[in-house]
């Protein structure tokens, strides 16, 4: 009698434990892998893998981030403007004008030019990160440089969802989206900016 009380207050002690760790504990939508930066979604797949010095994830295009400089440009790629820096209010560019300093960002207006092919609900969550793309644009610090930092900021923001969250990684995933359409359709918009009134936003 003894013994299978013992049992009987064992297995319910077990269910108990069981129901609570099923309550209590959410489900993995991800998982950081064994190193502690690298991680892994597996409802698609993908695995984002750091860069050596475990600062950034590589982006789509297997580019390490804390390897592109200020003033870096795609190989290949005619740039018409060669800009230096030169203090913190303005940038010289390649006929010896001085690049006005950007506008200020403002709160409520929307910086972000999303590509026609990838609208995204995170889209809110990038605006300061789209404002601060396009002064680095205006300022020609180097079109590659300031795409890899699009890539880094937007990684940055998403990571705001915790792990356990779905939409970590869905951001991710929208967020290769748009530093693809930076990276092959940004030559266009790769200009000095003209007037303290841009990026100007809508």
């Amino acid at each position: 009698m003894y013994r299978s009380s013992l049992r009987i207050l064992l297995l319910v002690a077990l269910g108990v434990a069981l129901v609570i760790g099923a309550v209590s504990v959410p489900r993995a939508s991800a998982y950081v892998l064994a190193n502690g930066c690298d991680e892994y979604d597996p409802a698609t797949g993908t695995t984002y893998r750091c860069n050596p010095s475990r600062t950034d994830f590589y982006t789509p295009d297997g580019v390490d981030p804390a390897t592109v400089w200020v003033g870096t440009n795609y190989p290949g790629e005619y740039v018409g403007y060669a800009a230096a820096r030169k203090g913190p209010k303005f940038v010289v560019c390649c006929d010896g004008g001085a690049i006005p300093p950007p506008a200020p960002y403002r709160a409520g207006r929307d910086y972000c030019s999303n590509p026609w092919f990838g609208n995204s609900p995170y889209e809110s969550r990038w605006q300061y990160t789209c404002y601060r793309h396009d002064v680095c644009y205006g300022s020609q610090l180097g079109r590659k440089y300031c795409d890899v930092q699009f890539w880094h900021n937007m990684i940055a923001d998403c990571k705001g969802f915790g792990w356990y969250n779905p939409d970590r990684y869905a951001c991710f995933i929208d967020a290769g989206v748009w530093y693809l359409g930076a990276r092959w359709g940004g030559a266009s918009h790769y200009k000095p900016r003209t007037s303290s009134t841009q990026p100007a936003g809508e």
